[in-house]
Order: structure tokens, then C-alpha cells, then sequence
């Protein structure tokens, strides 16, 4: 190994952060070629995870790490980033990742081999992915709050059980409701809304007191029948 390529490896050893897979695009911005990283392969320096990626040897991947640099459309949301941020129910359960777009998900292949994950491909606002949606400390997007409880509710009653959500919804007292507002006025699903309404009223969320509903549009006056497990209910 010539001396510049054993320079370019000390670098590549010493900056690659733990769990975070490293990108050929990177290697390559640090003078690390494709031929290059296949002999740091071949030598046991690097690991291939997948096309475009790679690890250092002994090194193992970590999820919201991954999918800073291995999902192009998509974020973290629902139950998932409600977890994330201290929400979560069933502290024993280990749900999967659950992601979502208003395009098709796309993560790379390793990604879904190596992790538990969900996707979820609908238009569930106007305003579109990036809406409330936040990069957290180790890069991945991952929905706010108040998004969040948006998304998991349009998972109700097919993906999504409804004692477990209003259980969730109980905890949300900190949401901001000028947020709240922007993206209840956003959300396409009429069921989503009124589900989300009905539900903070029955917690006495503080923050219905500050949001203006006649800008929210819940559909016509007729009630709006969900079937659950334990029965129909009405919005």
C-alpha cells in the first residue's frame, strides 16, 4: 500500500463514526475510490454492507444512524417518533420502525435486512414530507410530536389499535398549538382530524383551548363511522 493510501485509510479509520455506515459518495470525497475501498475491503479494513456502503470492520450498524445516510424519501413517524421523543405505552414491546411518505419509501436493501421496519406510502398532508418533520442528533428525520399523533391516528383501526392510541394521545399534553393548528388545517384525512379532535377533547388536552377549529376541516355534519375490534365508533 503506497503511502497516500495508507493516509487516506488512517483518516477513513480514525472519522468514521461509531454506527454510522459510511457512504461511497464520502469515501470518495476523502480521496477513498470505488477500486480503493474494495482492497480495504479484501484486507478486512472495511466491511461492504451493501451497493454504496460500507462499515469499519467490527463496527455494527445503528439504526437512527443508518438511516440518516440510507433512506432517500421518507421519515420516522407515527408511533415510532413518539417513542422517540418519550411516548410510548408498552415499554416492553418492540414495535417496528415504522416510516412514512407521500411517495413510495425508499431505503437501501441492508437497511430492511438488518432492521424490523414498516412503511407507510400515503398523503396525508398537502403541505407534504417535510411539514413538522425535524433531523434529530444523529441525523435522521423523524416527525414532531404533533405530526406524529397525526400519523399514528391515520393508522386507526387497520394498523393501529385504538386503546393503545388513546392511551398515547393521554400523554400529549406539551403540544404547540401553532403547530397543531397548521397541520390539523393540512391533513387530508377527515378521519385523522376528527379522531385526533375527539380524543384530545376525552384528555382534556390543553391544547384545544388555543385552536382555532372553524379553520379545520372535519367534513360534513354527518357522523363518521370507524370499525374496531371492540365495536364502531363514531366521530
Amino acid at each position: 500500500m503506497t503511502l497516500d493510501n495508507a493516509s487516506h485509510l488512517k483518516f477513513v479509520l480514525t472519522q468514521a463514526e461509531p454506527g454510522r455506515p459510511l457512504t461511497a459518495r464520502w469515501l470518495a470525497e476523502h480521496g477513498v475510490s470505488a477500486q480503493l475501498a474494495r482492497h480495504y475491503v479484501v484486507h478486512g479494513w472495511l466491511e461492504r454492507l451493501g451497493h454504496g456502503f460500507f462499515m469499519r470492520k467490527g463496527d455494527t450498524p445503528v439504526l437512527e444512524k443508518s438511516l440518516s445516510v440510507a433512506m432517500a424519501h421518507g421519515h420516522v413517524g407515527g408511533k415510532t417518533a413518539l417513542a422517540w421523543a418519550g411516548f410510548r405505552h408498552n415499554l416492553h414491546i418492540e414495535d417496528r420502525t415504522v416510516l412514512y411518505s407521500h411517495g413510495k419509501v425508499k431505503v437501501a436493501p441492508w437497511l430492511v435486512e438488518r432492521f424490523p421496519l414498516a412503511s407507510r406510502n400515503r398523503k396525508l398532508f398537502g403541505g407534504g414530507d417535510a411539514l413538522a418533520v425535524e433531523t434529530n442528533a444523529d441525523g435522521a428525520p423523524v416527525s414532531e410530536p404533533e405530526r406524529a399523533v397525526l400519523e399514528l391516528l391515520s393508522d386507526v383501526p387497520s394498523r393501529q389499535g385504538m386503546e393503545e392510541a388513546e392511551n398515547l394521545v393521554e400523554m400529549l399534553y406539551g403540544l404547540r398549538p401553532d403547530l397543531m393548528q397548521s397541520l390539523l388545517e393540512d391533513c387530508t384525512s377527515v378521519k385523522t382530524v376528527r379522531l385526533f379532535l375527539m380524543l384530545a377533547r376525552k384528555a382534556t388536552l390543553p391544547v384545544l383551548e388555543e385552536l382555532n377549529l372553524e379553520r379545520v376541516h372535519t367534513g360534513s355534519s354527518s357522523g363518521y363511522v370507524v370499525t374496531t375490534p371492540g365495536g364502531t365508533l363514531k366521530l
